[in-house]
């Protein structure tokens, strides 16, 4: 058997039955080693397979970019900061590209209208796609990405914001172009604190999201692990709520 159909049946393992919409952060190089390939059709392989995998369930893969530039952000054109695979997924022909200079998602499947449209204030917030993947209980899948690498945990910073002292509201305007249609927005992230720097750990997580039931399948030299939204979010805020501090390496700058 090779590599190629032993990650279709990890994924197909790992993502379940369910109709839960399916959320993949990825690292493509360690995947590309075990296939023993380099060449730029790997990728589409191994996109391919995921795609298979998430059948007719909403599939979405981070397709974050670098912001305003010039007081713009080419939705259409704006490549991926989030890996070759994000980016090949964000150039195929269907889906949508959600409404986010900064942290857009390529959406396919049932419920890519819906969310193509979301327009929140707070991107972390209400009515955000962050918010939604709670309503639904996304399934996230990292693949070949450490347990933790997941954006969404920054949702949990800004459900505890009354008590997080490392991290401020910081709005940002410019014209979103989407499908050639322009628009203009203003944005509210949620940015750390520079002076001091706020430097996050969410590795130290890993074991919270274990006992809410993380499933972890390990596969040759590729991490694999998949965890629900709505368990990870209930013992990440106990665990946030006692400890507000508990994602900051550099803790003693902010006690």
């Amino acid at each position: 058997m090779s590599f190629l159909d032993e990650l279709k049946e990890a994924l197909t393992s790992i993502a379940g039955t369910s109709d839960q919409p399916i959320v993949v952060y990825s690292a493509t190089w360690p995947i590309m080693r075990e296939m023993g390939r380099t060449d730029a059709a790997a990728v589409d392989d191994i996109l391919d397979a995921l795609i298979n995998v998430a059948g007719d369930r909403t599939l979405l893969l981070p397709t974050f970019s670098r912001g305003y530039q010039d007081g713009r952000c080419d939705l259409d054109n704006a490549p991926s900061t989030t890996g070759m695979l994000t980016e090949v997924f964000r150039k195929r022909p269907g889906g949508v590209r959600t409404l986010s200079a900064f942290f857009s998602f390529k959406v396919t499947g049932p419920d890519e209208g819906l969310l193509g449209e979301m327009l929140p204030v707070d991107a972390w917030g209400d009515g955000s796609l962050y918010e939604w993947m709670e309503t639904r209980n996304a399934r996230h899948i990292l693949l070949g990405a450490h347990p933790t690498h997941s954006s969404y945990l920054h949702r949990l910073e800004w459900l505890v914001r009354d008590i997080i002292p490392y991290r401020y509201d910081k709005s940002f305007a410019g014209v979103l172009v989407r499908g050639g249609v322009e628009r203009q927005v203003t944005e509210r992230l949620y940015v750390r604190s520079l002076e001091p720097e706020a430097k996050n750990d969410f590795t130290v997580l890993t074991d919270t999201l274990d006992e809410a039931g993380m499933a972890r399948l390990p596969l040759r030299g590729v991490s694999l692990a998949a965890f629900d939204t709505v368990p990870a979010r209930d013992a990440i805020l106990l665990r946030l709520r006692k400890d507000p501090l508990t994602v900051l390496a550099n803790r003693e700058d902010f006690s």
